[in-house]
């Protein structure tokens, strides 16, 4: 996967949030289940976090692997809490969450550092 891949990936999640078919729905309400987001919460607000999560660049990018298949992984800390967004090369959210213990959850194997996002969006 090059910069070019994971830039041009960011680039679009920026411009339209898509989620995986089914899954937006799904996933806002775990959020507003574990927390992360108030109960009254609308989708748009949980889109809104994702696109100040891309947009911040002091953001840490990360390229997840899950089995075979590599995604990116942005984390950026949004409202006093680490925020993790999960996307394919072709710009579909997977998951987007909080992340309590970052140091920790980070340093698994499946996470490869890149580099602060200001780097790689260039």
């Amino acid at each position: 996967m090059s910069r070019a891949q994971i830039a041009h990936a960011i680039r679009t999640v920026k411009l339209d949030v898509r989620w995986r078919p089914g899954s937006a729905a799904r996933h806002l309400l775990k959020r507003k289940l574990r927390g992360h987001l108030p109960l009254d919460a609308t989708l748009a607000d949980y889109e809104r976090i994702v696109l100040a999560v891309l947009g911040d660049p002091h953001a840490q990018m990360y390229i997840y692997q899950h089995h075979v298949t590599p995604y990116v992984a942005v984390v950026a800390v949004i409202e006093r809490a680490h925020w993790l967004v999960t996307f394919s090369l072709d710009g579909l959210i997977e998951s987007a969450y909080v992340v309590e213990h970052p140091d920790h959850y980070l340093s698994k194997s499946a996470f490869d550092l890149v580099g602060p996002l200001s780097e790689v969006i260039v």
